[in-house]
């Protein structure tokens, strides 16, 4: 989705520029040859389909041509983003059809790897969504099946298969955006376990209310296997 915005932005700012040069142009040539904007903007096309730039406005043709290039070629990385954007993920999902009894990861930070690589090592089939491009490409170079897409838009998971899958795991940075990742995920699948990153102790509560089986705060959990970690050497 960012890729079909960033491509529209930039469409949208050469149809801006075009349609400035257009309009000035058909007004210039329009008074000099005195004749009417149709007319004039009928001389325009004829001068650039013709690539004939030697009139007195030639250099202001030369630069409307460029620009409907380079109109051209933005419109066609648009064109491809939206294709991709709409059929990318149908054809993805035909792909995730066949998966059951997976594992869903919800974000691909280093929690999320860690979940990753240690259900890997199990042989569990695994598929995680990430959103950020860069991420996602870097999962793809570990091996692990990645669909590029927010964890946070319900869509994703019918895309992931989650109905079939048999846990979920909501690994966001933020507990705000946990709670709608475990929300997205229940309404997808009543019986699949739902782990949860959560952040703020006041927020567990909150989790088991929207579906999560279990909720993991990473810094207790830390911290608890440090004491014990130092506790155990002592006895030694």
């Amino acid at each position: 989705m960012d890729s079909v915005r960033e491509n529209g932005q930039k469409l949208l700012v050469v149809v801006t520029v075009l349609i400035i040069i257009l309009i000035v142009l058909v007004v210039l040539i329009s008074n000099q040859n005195k004749v009417s904007y149709v007319a004039a903007l009928g001389d325009i096309l004829t001068a650039i389909e013709t690539f004939n730039f030697s009139s007195s406005f030639g250099v202001i043709l030369l630069f409307l041509s460029l620009f409907i290039g380079v109109f051209a070629v933005y419109f066609l990385e648009f064109l491809i983003s939206v294709l991709r954007n709409e059929f990318g993920g149908v054809i993805y999902m035909a792909q995730t059809l066949r998966l059951k009894n997976h594992y869903i990861i919800c974000g691909g930070g280093r929690i999320g790897e860690r979940i990753a690589f240690l259900l890997r090592e199990q042989h569990k089939p695994i598929i995680i969504l990430e959103n950020e491009e860069t991420r996602a490409v870097e999962l793809k170079k570990l091996g692990f099946k990645v669909l590029r897409e927010s964890a946070l838009d319900e869509k994703s998971f019918k895309l992931a298969n989650a109905e079939r899958a048999v846990a979920i795991f909501a690994c966001l940075g933020q507990d705000v955006d946990n709670f709608l990742v475990v929300l997205n995920a229940r309404e997808a699948n009543k019986n699949a376990k739902i782990f949860t990153r959560c952040n703020s102790i006041k927020n567990i509560k909150k989790f088991v209310q929207l579906g999560a089986n279990e909720v993991v705060l990473p810094e207790i959990v830390g911290a608890d296997r440090m004491v014990y970690l130092s506790q155990r050497e002592r006895k030694k």
